[in-house]
């Protein structure tokens, strides 16, 4: 096979590349890098929910202790020892006060 010469075509096109390359690389390095892939921070669902905080007491009446969150039904584990008959009462009397 003959050597391969060089076409024309072939430097104008590597004379674009870096005429686009020169230009693009200050406007790069002037915005602000993303973090990952999506939407840009600040415009996503959560702020809606950063101010709100979840009341993490104990549902049993009288109880001042923290729950163990809403896997555990908002109970504490003290409360968690008892009957499910006893959890579905105190859980009941809670929801009617609010």
């Amino acid at each position: 096979m003959p050597p391969r010469t060089s076409h024309p075509f072939d430097s104008l096109a590597e004379r674009f590349a870096q005429v686009v390359a020169d230009r693009l690389a200050p406007l790069l390095a002037q915005t602000a890098p993303r973090r990952g892939p999506g939407r840009p921070p600040g415009s996503g669902a959560g702020q809606k929910l950063r101010g709100r905080k979840l009341d993490m007491r104990c549902r049993y009446p009288g109880c001042k202790n923290k729950s163990k969150g809403p896997r555990f039904r908002f109970l504490c584990a003290d409360h968690l020892k008892l009957s499910k008959k006893d959890q579905e009462a105190a859980l009941a009397k809670w929801a009617g006060k609010k």
